[in-house]
């Protein structure tokens, strides 16, 4: 047994001892820095294809030769501008034609009329004598609305995307003579991801924006509009819509390849963190990670529990524990003890 004494000695000689009180303890420098919070943020970049936000195919419902085509690829027309029309000539005869067929059955109505007054006639008789004036008024109502369908006219402000007919061709019902697009509006689509679509919601997108290779230094915000509900077979992505205002000042046309850029974690909901040196993060007695606070006026320290992450940087990125603003140790963290009392290095 007469090792066990000086053993015990010996171990009692490695505990630490106890802090000083406050009052009594020695002030000691240390190099203390304030951390500042900054936002988690991430960029994406997509190419998208920029598209109208209405593309329509001028066609007549009628058969006819074309007479006029106004519509010029490339042009931008005004609504109601005349962008093609047909011969009118059978189409107004037709009218004619219609007019006098009209006419013809109002006399024999009011003929028959009159006889049924007198009881020349029978009811049935003036009945389908009525019954064919107004077979004849359908008819020229018909004649009329095919003569305002020779005409075509734009619907709306339109740039003219392709013209497929030349004068003087025959023109088929429903054959399109035109196509026009709307670009009050651009749209533009994106193949995104599926598991970027699942985890992102829209809260944490900060902003949109869409760039051009032939306009350099300047961004155009997009609005989202709307995704496909369903993902393509083969490459598993979503088509995501996005509208953008038309500039002013560039010819943005239908076709063109614009890199979209979504800005995530500058909002309210992103994520904060605050990065400190590898020096001023220690652990505690229950394997947790933790910084000293200073109190910049008594110079008393604080120990906070904090959770970290490594960064590429070799430092530490606080993601929980620090608002930022705090003033802490920032080297030798791991020589502070409770109790302590530091006096800031630039002070000494």
């Amino acid at each position: 047994m007469r090792w066990f004494l000086p053993l015990v000695l010996l171990l009692a000689a490695c505990e630490p001892e106890p802090p000083l009180p406050p009052d009594t303890q020695i002030e000691r420098v240390a190099r203390v820095m304030q951390v500042q919070s900054t936002v988690t943020s991430r960029l994406l970049e997509f190419v998208g294809q920029v598209e109208a936000s209405q593309i329509v195919d001028l066609k007549f419902e009628v058969a006819g030769t074309l007479q006029v085509i106004k519509a010029r690829e490339g042009e931008t027309v005004r609504a109601g501008t005349l962008v093609a029309a047909l011969d009118k000539r059978e189409f107004e005869l037709a009218v004619r034609e219609a007019e006098v067929q009209r006419q013809l059955a109002k006399q024999d109505l009011d003929r028959k009329t009159a006889l049924l007054e007198k009881r020349v006639i029978s009811q049935a008789v003036v009945d389908d004598a009525m019954a064919l004036h107004e077979l004849r008024s359908v008819h020229l109502d018909q004649a009329r609305k095919n003569l305002t369908e020779t005409e075509i006219r734009a619907p709306f402000d339109a740039y003219v995307v392709n013209r497929f007919l030349d004068n003087h061709g025959v023109v088929q019902t429903g054959n399109a003579v035109a196509r026009i697009a709307d670009l009050k509006e651009l749209l533009v689509s994106v193949n995104v991801p599926e598991a970027l679509l699942a985890t992102i919601p829209q809260t944490e997108v900060a902003s949109i924006t869409a760039r051009f290779p032939f306009i350099k230094g300047e961004a155009f915000p997009l609005t989202y509009r709307e995704n496909r509900g369903e993902a393509d077979p083969v490459a598993q992505t979503y088509l995501v819509t996005f509208s953008m205002n038309t500039p002013a000042h560039w010819n943005i046309l239908p076709g063109m390849t614009a890199n979209v850029m979504v800005m995530l974690g500058d909002d309210l909901n992103a994520a904060t963190s605050v990065l400190v040196p590898a020096g001023a993060v220690v652990s505690t007695p229950e394997g947790e990670f933790a910084v000293w606070a200073v109190d910049r006026e008594s110079g008393a320290v604080q120990r906070l529990v904090v959770t970290v992450e490594a960064d590429a940087s070799g430092s530490f990125r606080v993601t929980k524990g620090l608002k930022g603003g705090e003033w802490i140790v920032a080297a030798g963290a791991h020589l502070v003890q409770p109790g302590m009392r530091i006096r800031p290095l630039a002070d000494s």
